[in-house]
């Protein structure tokens, strides 16, 4: 049986289709980030209707798109790939290309971070109601902070994943032809 270092736990597992509770909880965040990346989208490509802003609104379509796939494909990987099934020419390929858009992407939603907070904090200055009315008024910036997080964690994961996969991969390999020269 092969044993591999899983960078989401501190001791070596066992190679078996089981995810680690790290992948688990790495799988729970890509569904997280595809529900609200998924409605970022839908009420940007609802925002084009309305003539205003449109070409902010066509970019922010442009990059929620991009970062939808990616996490898309993340999820993907983790059901088809992990642990040791390599990733073929195209798929390294369209990996590589999400991961630097998406990269590139977090300036983007740092700068959707900012600008709700700036819309948001003045609104709950005068706000004296209770805690339900605050969390109204403060669910986009909650929203945008959650992507923003989301994000950066899911970037670090795709790298880990990644990683995670090649090292198995090359251990099998190695496995399978040091086993075909003993016999």
């Amino acid at each position: 049986m092969q044993v591999f270092y899983c960078p989401f736990s501190a001791t070596k597992q066992t190679a078996m289709k089981e995810l680690t509770t790290g992948w688990k909880l790495f799988r729970l965040l890509c569904i997280l980030q595809l529900i609200a990346v998924g409605l970022q989208l839908i009420l940007s490509a609802g925002g084009l209707f309305n003539r205003q802003h449109i070409l902010f609104l066509s970019v922010s379509v442009i990059i929620y798109l991009i970062i939808f796939s990616f996490v898309y494909q993340g999820v993907l990987l983790i059901n088809y790939n992990y642990p040791e099934t390599p990733l073929g020419p195209k798929q390294k390929k369209v990996f590589n290309w999400l991961y630097l858009l998406n990269f590139l992407a977090i300036a983007f939603l740092f700068g959707q971070l900012v600008s709700q907070w700036k819309l948001t904090v003045p609104f709950l200055k005068i706000i004296h109601g209770g805690w339900l009315d605050w969390l109204l008024f403060s669910f986009s910036l909650l929203q945008a902070g959650a992507i923003f997080a989301f994000h950066i964690l899911f970037l670090t994961g795709m790298y880990l994943l990644r990683r995670v996969i090649y090292q198995n991969t090359i251990e099998s390999w190695q496995e399978q032809f040091s086993d075909s020269e003993k016999k």
